[in-house]
């Protein structure tokens, strides 16, 4: 949230989305995202958007001090030295589909070459490990790139492409993805996930409103429910699709 914050002060200061983008090095949808955030959070708007310009609301001009005050105390806290330690962990946060056919891997050759470094790996939702990131709760994530400019204190490195497919009980009569999405109860990965976000975009822009039944972030309780005749999905694509048997893939 402190990030947030910053946003802010600087769009208060500039009274210009686009002005305080380039000042921070983000993009102006990630900083009206940001600033959305803050509005969600706080219940009340910040600023009155008038074309191109943007002024603060009576609440915005309110807290504006407060806000100010805030950054500098955490600034302050920032600038305590830490005692030195050297048991410090690692923290790395994944989310689920990368956590066996990436990150395991990749740890046990960190291992190899520094086998005293200890690691924690924090699981959780895109979203919310990008929050603790931001947090500095977390030393690194993997996650889903998200539809919006990272931080300006952030570094993003690609590391694989994923596809996504159709996983359907291996007793379906239809070939075609479109009436099985028509015709089968959908088990939805979660839509509060960026993964999940992408493929809602996609339904959508296909025309296509399957009928929910379960909707849940872990893609191995997915791939049961297909297996036992629950209804289809669309998922990243992991290991165990290939491996769980009475399923077939589009």
């Amino acid at each position: 949230m402190i990030s947030e914050l910053k946003t802010f002060v600087i769009a208060a200061q500039m009274e210009n989305f686009a002005a305080a983008a380039k000042a921070i090095g983000l993009t102006q949808s990630a900083i009206s995202a940001q600033i959305r955030r803050l509005e969600e959070e706080f219940g009340y708007d910040l600023f009155e958007r008038t074309g191109r310009s943007v002024t603060l609301t009576p609440a915005g001009n309110t807290i504006l001090n407060q806000v100010e005050d805030i950054l500098s105390s955490y600034e302050a806290l920032r600038g305590v030295r830490r005692p030195p330690t050297d048991s410090a962990p690692l923290r790395i946060g994944a989310i689920s589909t990368v956590q066996t056919s990436l990150l395991a891997p990749a740890i046990a050759r960190l291992h190899l070459e520094l086998p005293d470094l200890k690691v924690r790996i924090v699981p959780g939702l895109s979203m919310v490990l990008l929050d603790r990131l931001d947090a500095e709760e977390l030393d690194a994530a993997l996650i889903v790139r998200p539809p919006f400019g990272l931080m300006a204190d952030m570094q993003w490195h690609p590391l694989v492409k994923q596809d996504y497919v159709m996983v359907v009980p291996a007793h379906t009569e239809h070939e075609n993805w479109r009436q099985i999405l028509q015709t089968q109860p959908f088990i939805r990965y979660d839509s509060r996930s960026f993964g999940g976000r992408s493929l809602d975009r996609f339904l959508k822009a296909q025309g296509i409103a399957p009928h929910q039944v379960v909707e849940t972030e872990e893609l191995h309780t997915i791939l049961q429910m297909v297996a036992n005749n629950m209804g289809c999905s669309i998922i990243p694509y992991i290991f165990a699709v290939s491996v769980v048997p009475r399923l077939r893939t589009h």
